[in-house]
């Protein structure tokens, strides 16, 4: 009996042929997936977090730099955020980062490993070592005013000082080594890009190979067949090349237009994709999208990236946030040590510096600073200085201790904010007229439980939280410069008093010599009469005597 080659066979053999093929490509492919996901793996799970640890340690080093200079120079109460802050790094931060680090270097090269060993320990053993010996030295405010101790830290921590230069060497090296772990990121890429590169040429070939496959068999099936079945090919052949074609396969009631009517559905939703992945791209994480069904895993991936990104960018804007925030309160701390250090011995140049500068420095409209005038008999709150819209005010005001908003902060000692303000209370003044703020901030200016005055600030636009507490951390500086400024004062009134009296008394003392000599020269004078006198007299009772 002769071997009839029917159609079926011709599927049967054609197919058979095409999941050889499949199959020797899916392993092939498998292989090279296989590969390139544990490069991305190694890149997203060590070197990468590897990275961003190390990179956090070189931030909170620069961090700790600074905090130990403020608990040398600016901090001197025993608990303040920074001095917290300080402590926190020592104990938690750097030893959780350190840990993260731990599990992930055993996949770094030994001199990576042993580079990192040598930079944590001269962080621990020496860095935090050298800078809990300046927390402990300054461990209360009392110490603060110890020239011997200060004469000691305050070295260290000056600009080419043990700690400044020991951090800088440490910042440096942690910088070589993160370049280390950005060049074995950026090799790990390289590697990903040439496995994808050998990818798509290796599944150009096979799409070559299958096409070829296909249009032998396809020589041996029906015309009808074929016909439909190149239309199908074609559309399969301008996707695998990544092209989404613009027409529709015709639709018809049999399997092949079953096959037509998939492929098209398959065909728009991937158009789908690539505009919803070149939306989301573009940074539109609320472009809507729906999957082709609940099981689409591309679809559900898609979505699921777009949140992912999204995330991401919230995150980031986030830091880039914070940061901003704390720079910005790093600088006005450092701005304004500059101007309480160099206003120091006049008070209403040292109000007015200060008023102005905060005003300009927040972004507010009008701002007043007032100093408790501590005389027992009569004890007042007085307007020392006003500042609004470029201008020095003039103003006299003075405020009985409870009265009003100022009053009440420098009676409770906190900060008052409101966003609601008392019709009339304040008004901002300026070349247009008078207007009623939408943001007033009262902080007391207290050191040590002791309150020595008050700032207000009025403002158009809602102050920030973290504004308010940057007016705070710097109220306690003021404060203790205007304590200073007060003894300074009072030190050069006592003093002057004390050169009137000493003047007083050495005219006193002229006028005293004069009349001595003067009382003197008389009695030599009446001495000199008595003389005479007697004489006289011993001359009478002679001529007498002779009678």
């Amino acid at each position: 009996m002769k071997f009839r080659f029917t159609i079926g066979t011709k599927i049967s053999l054609g197919f058979g042929i095409l999941i050889l093929a499949v199959i020797v490509n899916m392993l092939l492919n498998s292989k090279i997936l296989n590969k390139s996901i544990q490069v991305n793996q190694n890149i997203e799970n060590v070197y990468e977090p590897s990275e961003d640890n190390l990179r956090k340690i070189r931030e909170h080093l620069r961090e700790s730099e600074m905090l130990i200079k403020s608990w040398v120079f600016i901090e001197k109460s025993d608990t303040t955020p920074d001095k917290l802050r300080l402590v926190r790094l020592q104990e938690t931060i750097f030893p959780r980062l350190n840990e993260n680090i731990q599990n992930l270097k055993d996949q770094w090269k030994p001199e990576e490993r042993e580079a990192y060993n040598k930079i944590y320990r001269a962080i621990q053993d020496t860095l935090i070592v050298r800078q809990q010996y300046i927390m402990n030295l300054l461990n209360s405010t009392a110490k603060y005013n110890d020239h011997s101790i200060m004469m000691q830290v305050a070295p260290m921590v000056s600009e080419k000082g043990e700690i400044v230069s020991l951090t800088e060497r440490i910042q440096n090296q942690l910088s070589h080594l993160i370049t280390n772990q950005q060049d074995t990121v950026k090799n790990g890429k390289a590697e990903l890009f040439h496995l994808f590169g050998n990818f798509q040429r290796f599944l150009l070939i096979t799409g070559i190979l299958l096409v070829i496959i296909s249009l032998v068999i396809s020589f041996f099936m029906v015309r009808s067949i074929v016909r439909s079945l190149k239309r199908i090919k074609s559309t399969l052949q301008t996707m695998s090349r990544g092209i989404l074609p613009d027409t529709e396969l015709e639709e018809r009631s049999d399997e092949i237009g079953e096959m037509s009517v998939a492929l098209n559905s398959l065909i728009q939703g991937l158009k789908n994709f690539a505009d919803f992945s070149e939306k989301i791209g573009k940074g539109n994480f609320e472009s809507k999208f729906q999957p082709l069904s609940d099981e689409d895993v591309l679809g559900n991936s898609l979505i699921n990236l777009r949140e992912d990104l999204k995330n991401a960018s919230l995150e980031e804007q986030k830091r880039k946030k914070e940061d901003a925030q704390r720079n910005w309160t790093n600088q006005g701390m450092a701005k304004f040590s500059e101007i309480l250090r160099n206003n120091n011995h006049n008070m209403e140049e040292l109000s007015y510096h200060i008023i102005s500068n905060l005003v300009q420095y927040l972004g507010a409209n009008q701002g007043g600073l007032f100093i408790i005038n501590d005389n027992k008999e009569n004890p007042s709150i007085d307007l020392s200085a006003c500042y609004a819209y470029d201008r020095r005010k003039y103003l006299q005001k003075h405020i009985e201790p409870g009265e009003g908003l100022v009053g009440r902060c420098v009676r409770e000692g906190e900060t008052i904010f409101m966003t609601d303000i008392p019709d009339r209370y304040i008004r901002i003044t300026s070349g247009l007229g008078e207007a009623n703020p939408k943001c007033l901030l009262i902080v007391p200016l207290k050191l040590n439980e002791e309150i020595f005055g008050v700032i207000e600030i009025a403002s158009f636009e809602v102050i920030e939280p973290y504004q308010v507490a940057f007016v705070e951390k710097i109220g306690e500086s003021i404060a203790s410069t205007i304590s200073t400024v007060k003894i300074n004062i009072r030190t050069a009134e006592l003093l002057e008093q004390s050169q009137q009296q000493a003047e007083e008394m050495s005219s006193q003392e002229e006028e005293m010599r004069q009349n001595m000599e003067e009382l003197r020269a008389t009695q030599e004078q009446s001495s000199r009469r008595e003389q005479e006198l007697l004489k006289t007299i011993e001359g009478l009772k002679g001529k007498l005597g002779n009678n």
